[in-house]
């Protein structure tokens, strides 16, 4: 099967309902490919990381590019598991906000949380079903979570937002943008002294701007 195709057997599912042999492949797969990048990882280092046999690791997944694609979506659904979701019952929109806001960037500061996306960069061109996936299991899921929240709020008639999806997007650019790049690029976050204000004040400009 063409590493293009990217189909794998077990897309969707949870890592903890895959087949034992299937978790530690992936467990092997992400060692690998860190250590040595999308392109530089093969197959059968990743068998054998795994202490598995080809054929077994196969029967899994069909191809490179599938065993990746598996990856990025188990990896981005722990990450998003992790998400705090704000309470629309809440008395403070600005304290669910917040919280928001400190739980997201720290999912960011940890390396875990932007490895793998690392690696994706250089080969997403050549390979957009594996961007499209991260996007939709990653940051795709998060605006959901918080898009859902926003509607609630606007229903309720706390805030006045007549397009959630986007106002999702609005507010974790401006509580997040610069922890994001410095992720990104493996830099040191942002002290409190200095991620405060800018939290703060997105929140204010967000509420100000959506207020009923």
């Amino acid at each position: 099967m063409s590493e293009n195709e990217t189909q794998t057997v077990a897309a969707g599912k949870d890592a903890t309902v895959l087949p034992p042999k299937a978790r530690e492949s992936l467990k092997a797969a992400r060692a690998v490919f860190l250590k040595s990048g999308y392109d530089g990882a093969t197959m059968e280092e990743i068998a054998r990381v795994a202490a598995i046999s080809k054929a077994t690791l196969y029967a899994h997944f069909p191809g490179k590019a599938a065993l990746f694609e598996e990856l990025i979506r188990v990896e981005c659904r722990a990450v998003n598991a992790r998400l705090y979701v704000p309470d629309p019952q809440s008395a403070s929109v600005e304290a669910e906000l917040r919280r928001v806001a400190d739980n997201y960037r720290r999912i960011f500061t940890q390396r875990e949380g932007l490895d793998l996306f690392r690696v994706l960069i250089p080969v997403a061109p050549r390979f957009p079903r594996l961007a499209e996936v991260f996007y939709e299991e990653g940051p795709g899921g998060s605006v959901r979570k918080i898009a859902t929240y926003l509607a609630a709020l606007d229903r309720a008639g706390r805030l006045r937002i007549p397009d959630p999806d986007l106002a999702a997007l609005q507010l974790l650019a401006l509580i997040s943008e610069d922890s994001r790049l410095s992720g990104m690029l493996a830099l040191l976050p942002w002290p409190a002294s200095e991620a405060d204000p800018l939290i703060d004040c997105g929140i204010a400009m967000f509420l100000a701007f959506y207020k009923p």
